[in-house]
This record gives structure tokens, sequence and C-alpha cells, in this order.
């Protein structure tokens, strides 16, 4: 069984690894945001050939915290902490494949003619940026009111892609020859909308570290309203 010196040393170094795994998560994050409206699909390439570093951060950090489990029974802060860091690097990675994903579409959007780019998807890009930062921030400074802020910052995400549904709508109406990059632009939208989701699952761990109470993430609440509904075969 290891010592607490070498536990604690253990610990701060998955902590320096997951600094650096949401890093390299967020440059994936700026790179979209360049090559989106520039529709640049060599940096939108760039994205989609790093993710395989990222992971395997999530891989090695996995790793390390279970075996650190093995290793020496954690205390119950400790296993707060624990169960948080996998929670929370499994969304990085999805934050990470969703910047993927939308580069994928940045790449059909270049071989298409060019068309007018929905007017909320500056804001809704920057907004998803800033919230993967502070879920990030909170996560390690224990910063409630931070995490608290994500969960306002969500409801902008969501409310611009639903300004982002009804204009593409408009568009493809008025101008159904261009059907195809609007499908594109829509798909765009919601990969934010879902980077934005995968924050606030982020930011809901935050309590459970500090206080040990759990906060209903938005993948737990998501899951809660489906049993609300009956489906017939």
């Amino acid at each position: 069984m290891a010592n607490r010196t070498e536990y604690d040393a253990e610990l701060r170094e998955i902590n320096v690894l997951i600094h650096e795994m949401g890093k390299e998560v967020k440059r994936s994050i700026d790179r979209i945001i360049h090559a989106f409206p520039e529709r640049d699909a060599k940096l939108a390439s760039e994205v989609m050939e790093r993710d395989d570093i990222i992971d395997k951060m999530e891989t090695d950090i996995e790793e390390k915290c279970i075996n650190i489990v093995v290793k020496q029974a954690p205390l119950a802060s400790d296993w707060r902490k624990i169960a948080s860091y996998m929670r929370m690097i499994g969304d990085l990675e999805r934050i990470a494949d969703n910047s993927s994903d939308i580069s994928i579409y940045i790449i059909k959007l270049s071989k298409l003619p060019e068309v007018e780019v929905p007017y909320e998807f500056h804001k809704m890009f920057l907004t998803m940026r800033e919230m993967v930062g502070n879920t990030i921030e909170s996560f390690f400074t224990g910063n409630i009111d931070l995490a608290k802020d994500v969960s306002a910052q969500d409801d902008i995400v969501d409310q611009g892609f639903d300004s982002v549904v009804k204009e593409i709508t408009e568009k493809i109406k008025a101008d159904p020859e261009n059907t195809e990059q609007y499908i594109n632009y829509l798909m765009v939208a919601k990969y934010i909308e879902r980077m934005a989701d995968h924050s606030e699952n982020i930011a809901s761990w935050v309590s459970f570290i500090v206080k040990g109470q759990l906060q209903m993430s938005y993948t737990d609440r998501y899951q809660k309203e489906s049993q609300q509904f009956q489906f017939y075969e």
C-alpha cells in the first residue's frame, strides 16, 4: 500500500495531466473557431489529426486514477476527486470529439459554394469556448460561483441554437439550391450545443468535490426527463 506522501504526489500528477488535457481541448476549439469562418480545410484536418492525442491523454489519466484506487483505499474526499476526474476527462474527450465532428463539416463546406453564415454562430462559438475554460478553472479552484455561471452561459448557447434553427429554416425556404450548406451549418450548431452541454456536465461536479453534493448534470436531467415519456412498439 502506498504511503500518503506518494499518494498525494500521484493526485497532483493527475491534476497536472488533466490541466494539460484541458489546454489541448481548448486549442482544438480555437482551431475550429478560426477554421469555420474561413472554411479552412487544412486547419480543420489538423484538429481531426490531433484528436488521437487527446484520446491517449484520457486513457493515460484513466489508468492512473484506477491504479491509485488499487494501491491505496482513498479517503472520502479523495474518492470524490477521483470519481470527478474520471467524469471530467470523459466530457473533455467528448468535447474534443465534437471539435473533430465540426471539422468534418468545415471540410464539406469548403467544397461547396459559399453561403451566408447564420448570425448567432460567432456568439455561440465564443460562449462555448468560455464555458470550457470556466469549467476547467472552476473544477480545479473549487469556485462554485464560476461553475454556476457556466449553467447560465449554457442557456445563451441553447438560445443561439434555437435562433440558428429558425434562421436556417428560412434560408432553406428562400434558397433551396444551397440546402446542403445550410444543413451542414445546422449540424455544426448542434455540435456546439453538445460541447456546451458537456461543459455544464463538468461544472456540475464542482460542488461534489467541494461539498460532496452532486448537482444534476445535463445528462442526468435528460435521462430523468426521458423516463417521463412512455414509448410503444
